[in-house]
């Protein structure tokens, strides 16, 4: 499968490395083509790896995966081309912070109120695509492979497509991911990215990232 990632930071590098050696082929859309670290990734990914344009990373990719900032996202997607969405599964990795970073007590803070959420907000700037949010409540070392020894952590995921969400399951499946959960609809994206504000706290207050939530079941 031919994946586009909108975003070149540490989560979209990390899954493109990942989805490369799952044998999919990953193009990562970029406004910085000729940083240090994508030269890099390309030296290592030249089997099935490319760097482009956010448009051409967005007309390539069966899915396109969303690994922006906040305030890089809307922007991200406009340069893309919103035709090059139509119809495609879209992977909201995104938390919509308020960019102030963390407190004393290292809680994030997201946009005011959160209402409407970050995929919400997606979804709505994408009417003709299936917006899934998911990995967005762990750090990108666990992305893909996730192992821990007290046992298989959760993945949730919300979108309005059900389709979308079995793909995005089996995609997720092969990423290493045993249990993943459906939320509900897109709006339930508030309280996924709100999860992702406990993960980072729990980090920060511990010097401790390697976590990641579980639901357990009786």
């Amino acid at each position: 499968m031919k994946v586009g990632i909108l975003g070149s930071g540490v989560a979209g590098t990390t899954l493109g490395h990942g989805l490369i050696r799952l044998g999919h082929t990953v193009m990562i859309g970029t406004g910085h083509p000729q940083k240090d670290g994508l030269r890099q990734w390309l030296f290592e990914n030249s089997q099935g790896g490319q760097v482009g344009a956010f448009s051409a990373a967005a007309a390539y990719g069966d899915i396109i995966i969303l690994c922006t900032s906040w305030p890089g996202t809307r922007p991200a997607i406009e340069a893309a081309g919103i035709w090059n969405f139509k119809k495609k599964i879209v992977v909201d990795v995104t938390n919509p912070l308020d960019g102030r970073g963390p407190d004393e007590a290292g809680r994030l803070q997201l946009s005011p109120g959160n209402n409407p959420s970050g995929g919400e907000q997606v979804q709505a700037w994408l009417q003709e695509a299936h917006v899934v949010k998911t990995l967005n409540s762990t750090g990108s070392a666990f992305m893909i492979a996730p192992h821990f020894e007290e046992g298989p952590p959760t993945m949730f995921m919300a979108g309005n497509d059900d389709l979308a969400k079995r793909a995005i399951k089996d995609l997720l499946s092969q990423m290493g991911w045993q249990d993943v959960v459906d939320a509900g609809n897109i709006e339930m994206s508030r309280y996924l990215e709100g999860l992702y504000v406990i993960w980072y706290a729990y980090g920060f207050r511990t010097g401790n990232w390697r976590h990641a939530f579980r639901l357990l079941r009786k």
